[in-house]
């Protein structure tokens, strides 16, 4: 339980109010140093990080969150989300916020006790937001899309909503393939390999899953804090090869569409490099830069586009990418 907060004349702003936990976690294998006087904050960052290794020796990134008794009960709003150059705020309202300062890799903020004791609500729009963007701007290339892996060779899934990116990642793990993420990788800039990173110890899907993998029948949909209905599982409990990274050696461009056979041709570069471009929005110009040049490096891979219908024919095409370069 955190600590009432109340206002001392010597310190009006809270500036020195002590938050005595701290515990370190990983996200994407780099550092993240949390400080809080609330364990559930920390049971928070556990549920998102806790099972992530530590990959970068770099200075950790600092998330100082206190939680206050006072105020609302009700649990903050959806948060609205606004950067420039080095500074990103978290407003959900003026008891729910977060700074982020991408130059000092440094956030803080305050929330209620209610907000906190929602794990999944303060994980979703507060934690993830900045300490993803945190890392993200120090160290990483940020893509959408899931990457899975065959014989040491990474195909990264981009596409719209629907195109299926993570029911056809998870198909590729079932026939063997070995899993990486199904949402969000991240190149990392200090490498010139195409070597990228995801949170492979968990995969959503859409609700209707099980009418396709009939194992996912016992895991229940649960509403997100942003409103949209999921299955959230663990990759331990579904019995597939998981990865922290790999290099990625095609991009496939997924369209899926009603009773087409499955066809794939070259996807062209200039569309690829603009589809990325909206990954680089935040920080300042350097880092954008940087990220946008590591995006380029994926010109050096195979780039295609992948029409489909039925999953298995499509994992088989898949198979066959090495024969086409």
């Amino acid at each position: 339980m955190a600590e009432t907060v109340l206002p001392q004349a010597a310190d009006p702003v809270l500036s020195s109010f002590e938050l005595p936990l701290r515990q370190m976690f990983f996200p994407l294998g780099y550092p993240l140093s949390i400080e809080t006087n609330s364990r559930d904050v920390i049971l928070a960052a556990e549920e998102a990080w806790g099972a992530h290794d530590q990959r970068f020796q770099d200075p950790p990134m600092r998330i100082v969150l206190g939680v206050s008794n006072g105020g609302s009960d009700a649990t903050a709003p959806l948060a609205v989300i606004r950067a420039r150059e080095h500074l990103m705020s978290v407003n959900s309202d003026a008891e729910n916020f977060l700074v982020c300062d991408f130059e000092r890799g440094f956030a803080f903020g305050w929330v209620t006790a209610s907000t906190a004791a929602n794990r999944a609500l303060l994980r979703y729009q507060f934690l993830m937001s900045s300490g993803i963007s945190l890392v993200q701007q120090r160290a990483f290339a940020p893509l959408h899309g899931a990457l899975v892996m065959r014989n040491g060779s990474g195909v990264l899934l981009c596409g719209d909503s629907h195109a299926g990116k993570s029911t056809l990642a998870y198909a590729c793990a079932r026939a063997g393939w070995t899993y990486v993420t199904d949402d969000g990788a991240f190149l990392i800039r200090s490498r010139d390999d195409r070597f990228a990173v995801g949170d492979s110890h968990s995969i959503r899907f859409r609700p209707d899953a099980s009418a396709l993998f009939p194992e996912l029948a016992s895991h229940a949909p649960r509403v997100r804090p942003n409103g949209k209905i999921a299955l959230e599982i663990s990759t331990r409990d579904l019995h597939i090869s998981t990865a922290p990274g790999c290099i990625i050696d095609h991009v496939v461009f997924l369209e899926r569409e009603p009773r087409r056979r499955v066809c794939i041709d070259p996807y062209p570069q200039e569309r690829a490099l603009d589809y990325w471009s909206q990954y680089t929005l935040l920080g300042p110009d350097e880092v954008r830069t940087a990220q946008r040049r590591c995006h380029e490096l994926l010109l050096h891979a195979g780039i295609w586009r992948l029409r489909y219908s039925e999953l298995d024919e499509a994992v088989a095409r898949l198979e066959q990418l090495d024969r086409d370069v």
